[in-house]
């Protein structure tokens, strides 16, 4: 029998102890972890909490995971989409957050490139949109996640999610024009 998901057999070695799967484990799903939460939050140092969050919670809770429950890059999703969840049910509004860090001056942030201020201008008019349509953009778009594992964590068919995500590329179009 193939494995679906690759990450399966890592998670099993990672509940029998083998710190080098979690490194590995670490390595592949961080940095579109990451990606999403700063898509989301738009905010460097607690979309890098959410992160190591993240994988805390997988190294905690790794003996929960049942391979026969669905796969692991599924399961992963989940909690980094629960955390999200969860940092926005407990944020507290913060206006200093928004302020640039220390090291740089309004200047600064004025000076980037054309090419940022067009992603910055798509992520403000992706926050518009109804919060699963942000989410779908997020998972597709910001973290390239396949349909296969979005319909695992949304509990969504493929084809739905392919219709959804059509339907939002047709919105985002008059935008980019």
């Amino acid at each position: 029998m193939a494995i679906k998901d690759q990450f399966n057999v890592l998670a099993e070695a990672l509940q029998k102890g083998d710190s080098g799967s979690a490194e590995k484990i670490f390595d592949h799903f961080s940095k579109p972890i990451y990606a999403f939460f700063m898509a989301r939050i738009r905010h460097k140092e607690t979309a890098q909490d959410l992160t190591q969050e993240v994988f805390l919670k997988v190294i905690k809770s790794i003996d929960q995971f049942d391979r026969k429950s669905g796969d692991f890059t599924a399961w992963i999703w989940q909690i980094a989409r629960n955390s999200a969840i969860d940092y926005f049910r407990h944020k507290k509004p913060s206006y200093l957050a928004d302020l640039p860090d220390e090291g740089n001056n309004i200047n600064e942030e004025l000076v980037k490139s054309d090419e940022s201020a067009k992603v910055r201008e798509i992520m403000s008019i992706v926050e518009s949109f109804p919060a699963e349509e942000q989410e779908l953009f997020q998972m597709h778009f910001v973290t390239d996640m396949p349909y296969t594992d979005i319909a695992q964590i949304t509990g969504k068919t493929e084809s739905a999610l392919r219709v959804a995500i059509h339907r939002l590329r047709k919105k985002l179009i008059p935008y980019l024009k």
